[in-house]
């Protein structure tokens, strides 16, 4: 009846990935105030690189093989370029509330997308958790105080979520062969080579951010890069997508208790009523297909 131990670390694991991905887009508004979007991105994944590049180096110097070369290019494209690159520019003219809701299209576009391929079998169970999760997203974001806007900025962060959704997916059918540290390192690679183009005048930005602001971004470099993306490649490998990729759902929740406490973000009383629908969606898919397991 119990749970192995991998399986019990994964859960853990999705927990401290959820947490910290709830910091960084608190930590993403910080720095944006004092850089612009492409330097952002790639000053982040710049630190990501260079946070991978020893490990990699100790692991023997790992490479893809040649056939595979193509999907791991897709997936630092995907997954961390084009993904930023929506994120960092919708953000420009979508609220927060807009963004949370759009971006949390991403798990249903994962599950989709694998039953289409017929990669994934997901239960009516999950199903249903992932509708009240949604629901409860919904009800955050129009709770927002900025509300809904839809301009460019949707359409960027829509392709965001479609970026991020292929990246699971790829992400997994790449963790089957390879170690989730290496996959996680080559995507990063790729990804930041891709961002580049997209920033200019980087050490002159660098020497302007201020204390704060420098804390942020390396924290966005190291931990919710380089740290939670090697363990959600791992967590993929242990547990069923659907219920991977519910736990996301709780991103905004965090968002939102951060923006509370450190921005003074004062959430309304929709948003919270919002924010507690999401987490009762997520514990209905995490703990009704774990017992399905036992």
């Amino acid at each position: 009846m119990n749970q192995n131990r991998p399986q019990r670390l994964a859960y853990a694991a999705m927990l401290f990935n959820i947490i910290a991905w709830g910091m960084s887009w608190v930590s993403v508004r910080t720095v944006l105030t004092e850089l612009d979007a492409g330097q952002v991105g790639a000053m982040r994944y710049l630190i990501a690189s260079a946070v991978m590049l020893p490990v990699w180096l100790y692991r023997g110097r790992p490479l893809p093989d040649k056939s595979d070369l193509g999907l791991v290019a897709l997936l630092g494209l995907f997954g961390f370029c084009f993904y930023n690159l929506g994120i960092n520019f919708g953000e420009k003219t979508v609220d927060a509330g807009t963004g949370s809701l759009l971006i949390s299209f991403q798990p249903i576009l994962v599950i989709v997308i694998g039953v289409l391929l017929r990669r994934e079998v997901v239960s009516l169970v999950a199903w249903i958790g992932i509708l009240i999760s949604m629901a409860g997203v919904i009800m955050t974001a129009i709770g927002s105080s900025a509300g809904l806007t839809l301009n460019f900025g949707t359409i960027l962060i829509l392709g965001a979520a479609l970026s991020s959704a292929i990246q699971t997916l790829i992400n997994k059918a790449l963790t089957r062969r390879y170690h989730a540290l290496d996959v996680t390192t080559w995507a990063i690679w790729i990804g930041t080579l891709g961002l580049l183009p997209f920033s200019h005048d980087l050490p002159e930005a660098w020497g302007r951010l201020s204390t704060n602001g420098l804390l942020h971004l390396i924290f966005l470099g190291v931990v919710p890069a380089a740290l939670c993306y090697t363990i959600f490649a791992w967590v993929l490998t242990q547990v069923p997508i659907a219920t991977a990729m519910s736990a996301v759902y709780a991103i905004p929740v965090f968002s939102l208790i951060f923006g509370w406490l450190m921005l003074g973000e004062q959430p309304t009383t929709l948003t919270l009523i919002g924010g507690a629908v999401t987490i009762i969606g997520v514990a209905w898919v995490q703990l009704l297909t774990r017992r399905q397991k036992c």
